[in-house]
């Protein structure tokens, strides 16, 4: 009987694009990997919060607005680089595969990329009847009966599903 992984490994697996076993090895690369990033941001915080508190008084429109756009962009797309980066450096998300199973894996990939295409698709229809409704008043309803959002969304999906069926891909190793 396969003993059932906790929350927090599925988690951890899932964000740093882990398949198979989570060993020692994974896992002190984990390690290394979350406390360098967390160890960036945390200067990176301190330092934007002192700024941001110098600009605060006299502009306290525009500091918020800035703060928020570089906090997000740092949070969102340089750290991500990193782990991505390191995690492909120290082959965390490679997966090693016999000739026999190449099929198989070749399905699950597949499999993977559609439903990560859909749920993409999905979610970003939704935020985008939600941030309509925030910033232009415009009802729920009147977003999604809209045939050009359904038609953005399933081309978001396709290219998402699409774009990550690659990465997925490109990680299968053949073992000779």
């Amino acid at each position: 009987m396969k003993n059932k992984e906790s929350l927090r490994i599925r988690i951890i697996k899932r964000f740093y694009g882990i398949a198979g076993d989570y060993d020692e090895y994974k896992e002190k690369e984990v390690n290394r990997i979350g406390n360098n990033a967390f160890m960036a941001l945390w200067c990176y915080f301190m330092i934007t919060n002192f700024i941001a508190c110098l600009f605060a008084f006299k502009y306290p429109t525009e500091t918020l607005k800035v703060y928020i756009c570089t906090n997000a962009f740092v949070s969102i797309f340089v750290v991500t680089t990193y782990i991505i980066i390191a995690s492909k450096k120290s082959k965390l998300n490679d997966v090693d595969i016999e000739n026999t199973d190449l099929k198989t894996e070749k399905k699950k990939v597949l499999r993977s990329g559609i439903l990560a295409g859909l749920q993409f698709g999905i979610d970003m229809y939704f935020l985008g009847a939600l941030t309509a409704w925030i910033t232009e008043n415009e009802t729920f309803s009147s977003y999604v009966s809209t045939p050009k959002n359904l038609i953005i969304s399933i081309l978001q999906s396709i290219f998402f599903g699409g774009f990550m069926y690659v990465v997925a891909r490109c990680r299968i190793k053949k073992q000779l």
